[in-house]
């Protein structure tokens, strides 16, 4: 796909967007890129997934750097890894599969399957995941004690990570956690941080600061994997690449820079209504996909 120039100027713009919430929320911002890639400047769902998932690497990088990285904030990330590439491996396939497959017809409109399967799996998780956020943000770091899986679930082998919060996790519950994230990574062309973020601070109780840095580290783990698969498959644009890291490298250095002077319970507030925001935008793009 070739690039103009307005275009270029455009998809930076995005980028430094993107790059912004990486930063702030700790966050890939995948779940933002693509369907503004797909859905407003009209970039093909398979260049856009591909394309998004390699741009991820380089506000997440810039983000772990302006945030100083110890060793052993990598335990629980190292752990988690092993799931995250099959994941993202079958992610990638099935997004293949249906870049692969013929239009369907719906309403007598011809429907492209991977734009259907993205937009729709996108749509149901953005939902459900804003309306977590905005009903706990009421709930500051202190309340989240409660943790759906804290304490509980611990099929051995078993390990406690004290940098991140006081408890023990089973090192298998993980590793399934790890591949049910990287399966969405891959076929949405998202970091994951979207669905990790929530999960380690509601599923584990980890103080949202310290949530943000554990999934920044996951994002770029997930977003290395996410790049050499779908390279393979021949998803990426090295020109939208390249426009998307011009903006995002700048705009992760200030989206962190931000997120040190914010609360948490601000954070996950501001989260929820950016996740409502998105899930709106891309449920009018299916009704007009439908009924147009």
């Amino acid at each position: 796909m070739s690039v103009g120039l307005f275009d270029f100027l455009l998809i930076s713009l995005a980028g430094g967007a993107i790059g912004f919430l990486a930063g702030m929320f700790g966050v890939g911002g995948g779940f933002l890129l693509v369907p503004i890639l797909n859905i407003v400047l009209g970039v093909p769902m398979e260049l856009a997934v591909g394309s998004s998932a390699c741009q991820i690497l380089g506000p997440a990088t810039t983000s772990l750097l302006a945030r100083k990285i110890k060793i052993r904030d990598l335990a629980f990330p190292l752990v988690i890894t092993g799931g995250l590439f099959l994941g993202v491996i079958a992610g990638t396939s099935i997004l293949e599969k249906a870049k692969n497959s013929a239009k369907i017809q719906l309403n007598g409109q011809p429907i492209i399957v991977a734009d259907l399967v993205v937009l729709v799996v996108y749509f149901l998780m953005l939902l459900t995941l804003a309306v977590i956020s905005l009903r706990s943000a009421r709930r500051p770091d202190s309340e989240l004690k409660d943790a759906i899986f804290k304490n509980r679930f611990l099929i051995p082998p078993v390990a406690t990570f004290p940098n991140l919060f006081e408890g023990t996790l089973s090192i298998p519950v993980i590793a399934w956690f790890g591949l049910a994230l990287g399966l969405i990574s891959g076929l949405l062309g998202i970091s994951g941080g979207i669905l990790l973020l929530p999960m380690l601070i509601f599923g584990l109780g980890i103080p949202t600061h310290r949530a943000i840095t554990c999934s920044l580290v996951i994002v770029w783990i997930v977003a290395f994997q996410s790049t050499i698969a779908h390279a393979l498959h021949g998803n990426v644009s090295i020109e939208i690449v390249i426009a998307l890291l011009l903006g995002g490298t700048i705009g992760a250095r200030l989206g962190s820079d931000l997120n040190s002077r914010l609360k948490g319970l601000q954070l996950r507030q501001q989260f929820g209504w950016l996740l409502l925001s998105v899930a709106l935008m891309i449920g009018i793009r299916l009704i007009y996909m439908l009924v147009s």
